[in-house]
């Protein structure tokens, strides 16, 4: 037998490598078509697992639904969380991660939202149907500025309260300045100038134009010393 028929015979054999089919992803999806309709976007299947895409303002009762029909019961939030598509229009994805506990089924679930006339969107809380959704939702504000209306005030949970930005946005400035200890919190954002006494620049100047290798004092002081030494 040659080499390749060799080969040919091992992957002929060899297991799949792609995870195994969810058993209800097509009960869940039709069950998804028929509750809402023309508010399921998109369904997209790839190695095994399915992401539906809904309008947004459908999220809770579409969640709801899936928790409490009795031949799917998605009765765990495994997670909620985001991707900044910065040059995309809706900007913002908001995942959904849905288990059952009884049948191990799973199911992705996905909003879209954000554009040039809405920079900060909202989307409608989950945490009526899963209270636990308090977490996630208060990380997402926190790191992309997306808020979730329908619940309790949102506050920080990452970053300090008087943080400026969201970290996690894609044209969050990558730029950034020292601060006086023992305070560390806030940002401010590249176009705007930095408020007197608040610290040195690493790499902008104080009207908030960058400028590349720019040295702080301390390191200048530091360089003149070792030059005027050597």
């Amino acid at each position: 037998m040659t080499t390749d028929e060799t080969r040919g015979t091992q992957l002929e054999n060899a297991p799949l490598l792609a995870t195994p089919v969810n058993p209800l992803a097509e009960a869940t999806v039709a069950f998804l078509r028929d509750s809402f309709g023309d508010a399921v976007l998109n369904v997209v299947e790839h190695r095994g697992e399915v992401t539906v895409t809904l309008q947004p303002d459908t999220l809770p009762q579409a969640c709801q639904a899936l928790r409490d029909a009795p031949h799917l019961r998605y009765n765990f939030l495994a997670d909620i969380t985001a991707v900044d598509w910065l040059e995309r229009e809706p900007r913002y994805d908001v995942v959904y991660h849905l288990l059952s506990l009884e049948t191990r089924a799973v199911i992705r679930l996905k909003a879209q939202v954000g554009d040039e006339t809405n920079p900060d969107p909202e989307l409608p809380s989950v945490m009526g149907v899963w209270p636990a959704a308090d977490w996630y939702e208060r990380e997402i504000y926190d790191l992309f500025g997306i808020r979730f209306t329908g619940r309790a005030e949102l506050t920080r949970i990452l970053m300090p309260t008087d943080w400026v930005g969201h970290p996690l946005r894609k044209d969050y400035p990558l730029s950034g300045f020292q601060l006086p200890d023992p305070h560390w919190g806030g940002q401010a954002p590249l176009a705007q100038p930095l408020p007197e006494g608040i610290g040195a620049l690493t790499l902008r100047t104080r009207d908030g134009s960058e400028q590349a290798n720019l040295r702080l004092p301390d390191q200048e002081g530091d360089d003149a010393g070792e030059r005027a030494g050597g």
